[in-house]
């Protein structure tokens, strides 16, 4: 076994690549005879909600964080050792015979420490990941996650990727549009309490105590508000808030926060299941869809590029399964499958003669517009 391992590395936009090492002639790449499988053939999320690979790359969905990343060459399918939280199989056609760690813009920070696989041609790596748990609730972690990239030889027609662990679900939870009429201040409010509460006491001290400002544009606890949010507020029947104290009634009224009286002293928790914004308050229609176009984003937009990543690898750029099939390829449930595949149609980045069951065929990427007025 080999293994490269680079403990300190801090991916571009959330995003660890590893790519072939670049002494390949671009002209001269051997495709495996699947036509979508360049890095940027298709207009996906890239990395899905794990990771993803192709024909010489292959890209991780991390956070902003320092982490360890492992590439490891194999003999054969490595065991599944001890758990881990987040794992994907995938093919990967190597056109170099190596690959190394590299960024999103191209870096050759690593290009000294190559993992050399053997032989041009077909490989499988197995993606896992391991959570590091944030030192204080609602923060990032600061020692970040560990990655490991598990390569070894799979010669032969490739079989599309599978999913194996997953610490959250396919589909993630969505927006209820509250941050689009809240502005930032809302929204920093929201998390203040939500860390007071992880604490066990978040009464309007304890919150205070722990609001941080996200911007340097924020204000502290007691300053002005900079968004008028007096509208929403006649509309829910509190006072206009003018500092983000005042956002505390304006939340409990909206359904966002719960707040319980005993003793004279008034405590706040998050709303298990808040409302959308849209069934509280009466909003533009333009507004409304807007809304409900950015929930459909947050929900589906990386899953639907999991699906993508196996049709790009499956005869035709086409997967025919049923939607059960579907759900335990990639460790979802079938409503999840059926809203990706809709919202997938609906963006252009899929096809599907079958609604939304399981046969549909990724798309190519668009070439770009010419821009009005200019020749091209």
């Amino acid at each position: 076994m080999r293994i490269i391992a680079v403990e300190d590395h801090w991916p571009e936009y959330g995003t660890i690549v590893v790519r072939d090492t670049s002494d390949v002639d671009p002209a001269s790449r051997s495709l495996p005879g699947l036509p979508l499988l360049d890095e940027h053939a298709v207009e996906t999320q890239p990395a899905g909600t794990i990771a993803k690979a192709g024909d010489g790359w292959l890209q991780a969905s991390a956070r902003d964080a320092r982490h360890q990343v492992r590439l490891e060459l194999h003999n054969g399918p490595p065991a599944q050792d001890e758990p881990w939280h987040d794992v994907v199989e995938t093919p990967y056609h190597a056109n170099t015979g190596s690959v190394m760690l590299t960024t999103v813009d191209h870096s050759e920070s690593y290009a000294d420490r190559p993992l050399r696989l053997g032989a041009p041609g077909m490989y499988r790596v197995r993606v896992s990941c391991r959570r590091t748990p944030p030192e204080t609730f609602g923060f990032e972690a600061s020692a970040g996650d560990l990655w490991r990239m598990q390569f070894w030889a799979a010669p032969g027609p490739p079989r599309p990727p599978r999913w194996l662990a997953r610490s959250r679900p396919a589909v993630q939870p969505g927006r209820t549009g509250w941050e689009s009429v809240l502005g930032l201040a809302g929204k920093e409010v929201l998390h203040a309490v939500l860390v007071a509460a992880a604490a066990g006491d978040a009464t309007e001290e304890r919150i205070a105590a722990t609001y941080q400002p996200w911007s340097s544009s924020s204000g502290d606890w007691s300053a002005p508000l900079f968004e008028d949010v007096s509208e929403y507020a006649r509309q829910l029947g509190v006072p206009a808030p003018a500092t983000r104290r005042d956002l505390l009634p304006l939340l409990a009224a909206a359904g966002l926060v719960i707040a319980e009286t005993t003793e004279d002293v008034t405590r706040y928790r998050p709303a298990e299941n808040p409302p959308r914004v849209e069934e509280v308050l009466r909003l533009p229609d333009e507004q409304v869809t807007m809304i409900r176009r950015q929930d459909a984003f947050s929900r589906y937009t990386s899953f639907t590029a999991d699906l993508a990543a196996v049709a790009a690898w499956s005869p035709g750029c086409t997967v025919s399964a049923t939607p059960e099939e579907l759900a335990q390829q990639l460790l979802a449930t079938e409503e999840e499958i059926h809203g990706a595949i809709r919202y997938g149609v609906e963006r252009g980045l899929l096809r599907s003669d079958s609604g939304d069951e399981g046969t549909f065929t990724v798309l190519p990427r668009l070439p770009p517009q010419p821009e009005v007025g200019r020749r091209v």
